[in-house]
């Protein structure tokens, strides 16, 4: 479970770009999934794919709304039944986990690369020096 910064190649770009312009809405859902009790583990499935993934639901489809990037629901549960995430690294997984109040789990899915990646939802604004 490695936290990547974007922006560290085209692919992961053009995902941030996406992330950021869905962050308010990924927020919503992610509280709605801790607050029902449903999990304490929201995932988002990003892919490029245009048959969609067998994981998750799919929520935001890049050709209707014109981003690169579809995003998928989840949940860590779903994660380790499929096992895409072994049961007995689970654990592991859940001591690195982010605040997802804060942080969005992201399960980014590009072809035959595959990570699990954690961003604020919140992007800090550029400083402006001019006012400092």
């Amino acid at each position: 479970m490695e936290e990547q910064v974007p922006g560290s190649n085209p692919l992961l770009e053009t995902l941030q770009n996406d992330l950021t312009y869905y962050a308010d809405y990924l927020q919503g859902l992610a509280r709605e999934i801790l607050d029902s009790g449903t999990s304490k583990y929201p995932v988002f499935v990003a892919h490029q794919q245009e048959r969609g993934l067998d994981i998750g639901k799919p929520i935001l489809q890049h050709a209707q709304i014109e981003t690169r990037w579809s995003i998928n629901v989840s949940l860590m549960e779903e994660f380790v039944a499929k096992g895409i995430v072994a049961r007995d690294k689970f654990a592991d997984f859940k001591q690195s986990w982010k605040d997802p109040e804060e942080y969005m789990c992201v399960f980014v899915y590009a072809g035959t690369a595959s990570s699990f990646v954690y961003l604020p939802y919140e992007r800090p604004a550029p400083s402006d020096e001019a006012e400092a």
